[in-house]
Parts: C-alpha cells; sequence; structure tokens
C-alpha cells in the first residue's frame, strides 16, 4: 500500500505491507470484524497475495474460520473459554433474578388477580398496557446451577442425565425446570444452532415430563460480534429482565463477546492457549 508524502516534522519509517494492515486494524476490530476487512490470511491474499493457509490448522483462514470454526482453537478450548465468558454474565443476570423472586413475599394460597367489575350496560373496558408474564413469579423456591466452576448435574430428584446444559432454574414446590443451553456463534449461523440445540435436548425434555415436572428449553445465542439474540432478550424478559435492567443485561452480553472475540483475535497467532 503506498503511503502518502511525509509533512514536515513528521518522523516516518518503511513499514512492509502485511505488518502495515496490523498497525491500521489494531484500533478497530470491532467495526472492521463487522465488514470482514481483518487482515486474516484470506484477505491478504486478496490485498497482497499472502498464503491462504492457516498456521494452527493449515486451512484457508477467513475471519469465520478464525474465529468460530477452527478446529484446533476449538480443540485447545479457546471458544470454550468465549462461551464461558458470555455465560457468566448471564448467570450472574439470572441469579440476580432469581434471588429477587425468592426474597418476594409468599404466596397466598388460591391467590388469583382480581376481577374488574363492570356496571349494567357498560363494556369492559381493554387494559393500556400489556402485562408481562414473569416465568418464575409462580414460586419462591427457584434454585440455579451453572455448568462454569463447577460440573453441573441434573438433581437426582429431576432425573439421571449424562448431558450438562449450561444453565438450570427448577422450583420443586411448583415441580417446573427451566434449562438454558447458550451458543456464541456465527451470527448468520444464529438459527442453525437454536435447531441443533433444541433437537440435542428434545429427548430430555420428553423424560422430565415422564417424571411429572413440566420443563422448557431456552437455546440463546449471542455472536461472536456481539450480537444478542431476540430468543436471548425473550428469555430475559420472560424471568422479569426489563427496562433499564434488560438494556443493561444485553449490554453486558454483548460486550462480553466482543472483548473475548477481540481476545481471541489478538492471539491467534499463538500456537499455544493459555487465557492468562
Amino acid at each position: 500500500m503506498p503511503l502518502p508524502a511525509p509533512k514536515t516534522g513528521c518522523l516516518w519509517m518503511k513499514i512492509p505491507n502485511k505488518d502495515w494492515w496490523e498497525v491500521v486494524m489494531l484500533h478497530f476490530p470491532d467495526a472492521e470484524a463487522t465488514y470482514d476487512v481483518l487482515p486474516t490470511p484470506s484477505n491478504l491474499n486478496q490485498w497482497i497475495g499472502e498464503d491462504l493457509s492457516w498456521h494452527l490448522c493449515q486451512t484457508p483462514a477467513t475471519l469465520r474460520h478464525i474465529l468460530v470454526g477452527c478446529k484446533t482453537s476449538l480443540s485447545q478450548g479457546r471458544y470454550t473459554w468465549r462461551h464461558n465468558q458470555v455465560l457468566r454474565q448471564l448467570a450472574i443476570i439470572l441469579e440476580g433474578r432469581r434471588i429477587t423472586n425468592n426474597a418476594l413475599p409468599p404466596l397466598r394460597p388460591g391467590f388469583s388477580e382480581a376481577i374488574p367489575f363492570v356496571r349494567a350496560g357498560q363494556l369492559p373496558t381493554k387494559p393500556t398496557t400489556k402485562m408481562e408474564t414473569n416465568l418464575l413469579e409462580s414460586a419462591r423456591d427457584w434454585k440455579m446451577q451453572v455448568d462454569l466452576d463447577q460440573r453441573l448435574s441434573f438433581p437426582p430428584e429431576i432425573i439421571s442425565t449424562n448431558l450438562r446444559p449450561d444453565l438450570i432454574l427448577w422450583s420443586t414446590s411448583q415441580k417446573s425446570l427451566f434449562i438454558v443451553e447458550l451458543t456464541v456463534p456465527w451470527e448468520a449461523a444464529i438459527g442453525e444452532a437454536n435447531e441443533r440445540k433444541r433437537l440435542k435436548y428434545s429427548d430430555l425434555l420428553a423424560e422430565v415430563v415422564q417424571q411429572g415436572w413440566r420443563s422448557q428449553l431456552f437455546p440463546v445465542e449471542v455472536g461472536f460480534r456481539g450480537f444478542v439474540a431476540m430468543v436471548t432478550t425473550r428469555l430475559l424478559k420472560g424471568l422479569g429482565v426489563t427496562g433499564q435492567a434488560l438494556r443493561q443485561a444485553v449490554r453486558s452480553l454483548s460486550e462480553a463477546a466482543e472483548r473475548s472475540s477481540n481476545w481471541l483475535w489478538l492471539k491467534r497467532k499463538d500456537p499455544k492457549w493459555a487465557v492468562k
């Protein structure tokens, strides 16, 4: 890439083309990742004729391959590390909701919402605002497990299985179970990831129902560039995260994915992976 003529008083030095792209992109990784113009081997091959191969697995390396599709990176735990950074943020959000809900006054037996009185000859008025349904409001004994620092295992009173979802919420009093399974995919593959997780847990959900429990699966996605899928937002709303808290929750999930992907990008040339 030709450089502009130097101005008086400026110190210039010659930078090889390949290193020049590293300098240009260093401070704008998120924006450049969005438009896929980071200096990947695939792009460098088009720009300046660099080798297409990827040093970790000798595969033609696009941005998608480096950040979500490299089998060597997967086996080294790079993608798992990013997934767990996002999962930790999601767990913090849901744990806050669980604690808040369990601290509410005990539910009265047989309590039901009051029915508004309508005078003879009058039509009932429609509510001006839509009531939000909180999936946790039916109980005060919710418990939660996350597959992070300790291996998740299903409570024996629910079922015995070798499957390890990312997060479970359950109420013994209501015999109700929520399974949350997170994926941090390439954004174009969000729908595919969601369907894959639904198929994976379909048999387990049926077995839980046979044990007399109500169960619900929530496959959720946060794209590797920080796009929070609508299904993720619906889960947060369904568990009572609304308003400013919802905006902050979405932002924290997005930033966790962005920061982690940025770190994977910066460490892409390291042959060995270490979290530190």
